[in-house]
C-alpha cells in the first residue's frame, strides 16, 4: 500500500474518531442543558433564593418550621425513651451521651424508627409532608422518598467510619450510591451546630455529568471528577430547605468534635422528564434502594395511612450486638389504612 493511501486511511480514521468524540460531547452537553431546564422549572416555583446552577433554597414559614421541629423533638425523645418531649438543649445533650448505645442509629447517620416509635414518627413524617405541599410545585412532583430521613451527624468520628466506601465525608454525588439521576435532594437543618458540622456543595464540569451518572462501589471511584465550582455562599441555616440536583457534588465537613447536627432529608423525582431519564443508562446495584412512592401516597401518611415499622428496638439492639451486617438503607415498613370502611 502506498504512503498516500496509508495517510488517507489514517486521516479518515481520525475524522471518524473526532466525529464520535464530538457526538459524545454534544450528547453530554444536551443532557446537562436539559437537566438545567428541568431544575430551573422547579426553582421558578419553589425558590426564595438562588445563586447557583444546581442548588436553590426555600426559607420555610416560621410556623411550618416550628411544626417540623416539635414533631422531630417528639420522635427523638421517643427514641431516647423519654416519656415527655425533651427541651432542645437536653435532647442534644442526651444524644451526645447515647451516641454509641442507640440501637436504631445506623452507620449512615440515620435515626431509624422502630415499632415503639411508630406514632411519633408518623407525626414527624406528616409535618414534613405538610410543609413540602405548601411550596407550590405539586403539579411537578412524581414520587418522593418514604420514609423521610432524620439524620444525625456527630462531630466526633473515627478513621474506620471515614474510610467506609460511602462515607459522606468523601466528595460525591448521591447517584454514585444508587439514587436516581433525575432526583432532587432536599435537606432541612433542624437542630445543632450547623456552622461546624456542615455540608459543602458544588458542581463538576458539565461535560462530565452524564458519564458520572452511574453507581460506584466506593465514592473514592469518583476522585478524578473535580468540583470546578464551589457553592461557598450556600451556608446552612436552620429553617431553610436546600434543593440540590442529583448531578451536584457535596460532602460532610466536620470542624469540631464535641457537637452534633440534626437534619431531615429526602429525595423526589419530578414529572415531565421522560426524555431526560431516558438519556441515562439504567443503574445496577448501589447501597440505596428505591425508597420512592407516588406523591399522592406520600401525602396521605399520618392522615389516611400509618407507616408501621415491625422491628422493635430490642431486635435492632441484638442485631447491633451480634455484629451482623445491617442494611444501610432498607424499606422495612408497611402502610396501614387508618379508616377502613
Amino acid at each position: 500500500m502506498m504512503l498516500e493511501e496509508l495517510l488517507a486511511e489514517s486521516t479518515e480514521g481520525d475524522r471518524v474518531q473526532d466525529e464520535r468524540a464530538m457526538s459524545t460531547t454534544g450528547y453530554a452537553y444536551a443532557f446537562s442543558q436539559l437537566g438545567d431546564r428541568l431544575f430551573d422549572e422547579l426553582a421558578d416555583k419553589i425558590a426564595t433564593r438562588r445563586q447557583y446552577r444546581l442548588l436553590f433554597e426555600h426559607i420555610l414559614e416560621p410556623e411550618l418550621f416550628q411544626q417540623i421541629r416539635i414533631a422531630a423533638m417528639g420522635y427523638i425523645s421517643a427514641c431516647l425513651n423519654s416519656p415527655i418531649i425533651l427541651s432542645e438543649a437536653e435532647m442534644l445533650e442526651r444524644l451526645l451521651e447515647a451516641r454509641n448505645t442507640l440501637p436504631n442509629y445506623t452507620g449512615t447517620g440515620l435515626l431509624m424508627p422502630k415499632r415503639e416509635h411508630t406514632l411519633a414518627f408518623n407525626l414527624f413524617q406528616k409535618s414534613v409532608a405538610e410543609a413540602f405541599y405548601q411550596l407550590g410545585a405539586n403539579d411537578l412532583i412524581d414520587a418522593v422518598d418514604l420514609p423521610v430521613n432524620l439524620r444525625m451527624v456527630y462531630g466526633k468520628t473515627n478513621a474506620e467510619k471515614l474510610s467506609l466506601p460511602f462515607a459522606s465525608s468523601k466528595c460525591h454525588s448521591d447517584v454514585w450510591a444508587g439514587v436516581a439521576a433525575d432526583a432532587t435532594v432536599v435537606v432541612l437543618p433542624l437542630f445543632g451546630d450547623i456552622d461546624n458540622i456542615t455540608i459543602e456543595a458544588g458542581e463538576m464540569p458539565r461535560e462530565m455529568e452524564l458519564e458520572a451518572m452511574r453507581v460506584m462501589s466506593d465514592f473514592a471511584e469518583g476522585r478524578d471528577i473535580p468540583m470546578v465550582v464551589s457553592y461557598t455562599e450556600a451556608q446552612l441555616q436552620h429553617g431553610t430547605m436546600y434543593f440540590n440536583d442529583a448531578r451536584g457534588l457535596h460532602q460532610t465537613v466536620r470542624r469540631k468534635t464535641e457537637s452534633l447536627r440534626i437534619s431531615v432529608d429526602f429525595r423526589f423525582r419530578r414529572k415531565f422528564n421522560e426524555a431526560y431519564r431516558a438519556m441515562v443508562a439504567p443503574s445496577i446495584g448501589g447501597i440505596e434502594e428505591d425508597m420512592s412512592v407516588p406523591y399522592e401516597d406520600w401525602l396521605k401518611v399520618g392522615k389516611e395511612t400509618l407507616i408501621v415499622f415491625d422491628e422493635t428496638s430490642e431486635q435492632a439492639r441484638k442485631k447491633q450486638n451480634s455484629g451482623a451486617p445491617v442494611p444501610l438503607y432498607t424499606r422495612g415498613y408497611r402502610l396501614v389504612e387508618m379508616f377502613n370502611s
